[in-house]
């Protein structure tokens, strides 16, 4: 059976996503992430990057969750659910695959962090200075993934 170590707020909901859409059996292994929003080290018993999502099947050890998709594309989807057909819907598949990972989700991290500069685990006597710092970086992120096809779309 397909094991997915899935941590919160993380990008292993692709995962979730693709394995409902192909109707497979799984398990979940859930995960919190600690006071410092990172992954617990019970992870890195898992893979050594101590991240999620990690999938295991048949004693592979797969991580990220770009590897994992095309790996459930390749190895699970036989009815082709997943699969583009011709040229135009792969190179979209494609685009859309690394956008995700190399464009859009550095902005989302940056968003999430500067977000944060105003709350705890931040020192009380920095958290207005921090949010004020935070909020102007947030506007330049915005303006920033203002011409983004998810913004675009």
């Amino acid at each position: 059976m397909l094991t997915v170590h899935h941590l919160n707020q993380s990008r292993s909901q692709r995962v979730l996503w693709a394995l409902e859409e192909l109707q497979l059996p799984y398990q979940i292994v859930r995960y919190q992430r600690e006071k410092t929003m990172l992954a617990p080290a019970a992870l890195k018993k898992i893979h050594p990057l101590g991240k999620s999502p990690v999938l295991e099947d048949n004693g592979y050890v797969l991580a990220e969750s770009g590897a994992i998709l095309e790996y459930l594309q390749e190895t699970w989807d036989s009815g082709g659910l997943l699969k583009p057909q011709g040229i135009d819907d792969k190179l979209q598949y494609r685009f859309w695959l690394h956008y995700a990972e190399g464009s859009l989700m550095p902005l989302l991290l940056m968003k999430l962090v500067f977000a944060s500069l105003g709350k705890p685990p931040v020192p009380f006597g920095v958290r207005s200075l921090g949010s004020l710092l935070g909020k102007g970086i947030q506007k330049n992120v915005a303006r920033s993934a203002a011409g983004h096809p998810c913004a675009v779309h």
